[in-house]
């Protein structure tokens, strides 16, 4: 994931869900060690993994069983509320963390996927490659048995899915419920009433109306910071919005055909580069960073501030009750929202797990309303099914319910992507070059979006 704050649990969790690519080196290194060295040589032989069950039993709630999930130390905490929640309802099945610290998990976490200690329960950085070595379950007859696919939107589980090499198709590798953060619009509640923005901006024409009256009672529109890139916020938003959701994830998930440079993309560009020449930013955006931009928000300096729901920790500090969040306004009136997160509440099992059942029965445990409580009680949107559904979005209500709000409108759109940069470390330096150039009048939108196509196509060649 992009830059975030550092103490929040989404960047944890984006520090062992992506890797350089150096580093998935050295694990697959790891892997053909583990999985290949003699008998005696210290490896941990074990038994003959079972990638795809295909008799499963979900009657599993009375029957005693010890399952092991492997967790991250930033997320321990979040991750035991999910386990004690879990042996709540389930009294029968115990879970117990095994917990790694934050930069030894990804390398930690391939070996023990093919030793004899294999924990149950992970969350690995590299679906791609676990799949590839037949270290996690295909989780395909679990799906059928309870249903996942009609009780949590298709766009929170496409980064599960692997199919021919990339992900967002094919068979299921990762499950759960829905939970993540909401990266949208933040607002300053006394600067809006000043320009009178009564309620959430219905496209994203009526944002930039909003943003044209800002800027003529001489408030800046957007506080930004892209010394950075994170500008890259706000142009992933309206990469979605123009693209639309799967055609963007489409790219972040290799997916053959996919493909950057096309008409839609060049006019989110173009919207970017018109709000520019607007003047909706500071002219020093280019110098910022991202802490000089909390700065600024928080100080009044700005309407706007498109950012992930994390930010929450900081801006309370001292900006608490001065300021809303909605989701990124649809390109048109009514039409489908989108916004970028990153699944929270889903989990993969490992192929050499020997409680797949019990296993299979906390994923199915993570889309119920107690595992959502618990993700929200730590600072993340949930969704469930059999539940009321939040509000539509809205100026008024508790900031906790706005974020609920947003990620639900999203949710209900199936509008769920990732970030461009996460396609290829590549494109995630190429992007912030681009969009400094942007800034500074030195690119137009299409030889952008050209070059950008450019680095993902050279970056998939060499991957």
């Amino acid at each position: 994931m992009p830059e975030q704050h550092p103490t929040s649990p989404v960047r944890i969790a984006g520090r062992r869900l992506r890797a350089p690519l150096a580093s998935v080196a050295a694990v697959s290194a790891l892997v053909t060690l583990a999985a290949c060295s003699a008998p005696g040589s210290g490896s941990d032989s074990g038994a003959a993994a079972n990638p795809t069950p295909t008799a499963v039993n979900t009657a599993v709630a009375d029957t005693p069983a010890e399952l092991t999930l492997f967790s991250a130390a930033g997320l321990q905490t979040y991750e035991q509320g999910l386990a004690d929640a879990f042996m709540a309802k389930y009294p029968k099945i115990k879970v117990k963390l095994r917990v790694e610290a934050d930069n030894n998990y990804n390398t930690v976490l391939p070996r023990l996927l093919a030793s004899d200690s294999t924990p149950d329960l992970v969350q690995p950085y590299d679906l791609l490659g676990g799949v590839k070595d037949n270290l996690l379950t295909n989780l395909d007859a679990y799906d059928k048995a309870y249903g996942w696919s009609s009780k949590v939107p298709a766009s929170a589980l496409a980064p599960g899915r692997v199919s021919n090499g990339a992900v967002g198709g094919g068979p299921l590798y990762q499950a759960g419920g829905s939970a993540g953060p909401l990266v949208g619009v933040f607002y300053n509640k006394e600067l809006a009433a000043k320009v009178g923005m009564k309620k959430v901006p219905g496209s994203v024409s009526d944002l930039e109306a909003v943003m044209a009256k800002a800027k003529k009672s001489g408030i800046t529109p957007i506080v930004a910071s892209n010394q950075d890139g994170l500008i890259g916020h706000l142009y992933n938003l309206l990469l979605g919005d123009y693209m639309g959701a799967e055609k963007l994830s489409d790219i972040v998930y290799h997916q053959p055909g996919a493909n950057l440079d096309t008409p839609e993309a060049v006019k989110a560009t173009g919207t970017l580069q018109k709000w520019i020449k607007a003047g909706y930013f500071a002219s020093d955006v280019n110098a910022l960073n991202q802490e000089a931009s909390y700065g600024k928000f928080t100080g009044g300096k700005g309407l706007f501030f498109f950012q992930g729901s994390w930010i929450t920790q900081t801006l309370d500090k001292n900006f608490k009750g001065k300021y809303g969040v909605f989701p990124m306004p649809p390109a048109t009136q009514d039409g489908p929202y989108a916004g970028m997160t990153s699944n929270t509440l889903a989990f993969s099992i490992a192929a050499r797990s020997k409680n797949k059942d019990a296993a299979a029965l906390f994923l199915d445990f993570l889309t119920t309303p107690e595992a959502a409580k618990v993700a929200v009680d730590n600072g993340y949107a949930a969704l469930t099914s059999g539940t009321a559904a939040p509000g539509k979005p809205s100026l008024s209500g508790t900031l906790t319910e706005q974020i609920q709000a947003g990620y639900a409108a999203i949710a209900a759109d199936n509008g769920f992507d990732s970030w461009l940069q996460n396609a290829a470390p590549a494109l995630s330096t190429k992007l912030t070059q681009q969009l400094q150039l942007l800034v500074s009048g030195k690119v137009e939108p299409a030889a952008m979006v050209e070059t950008l196509q450019t680095t993902y196509a050279d970056a998939l060649k060499s991957s």
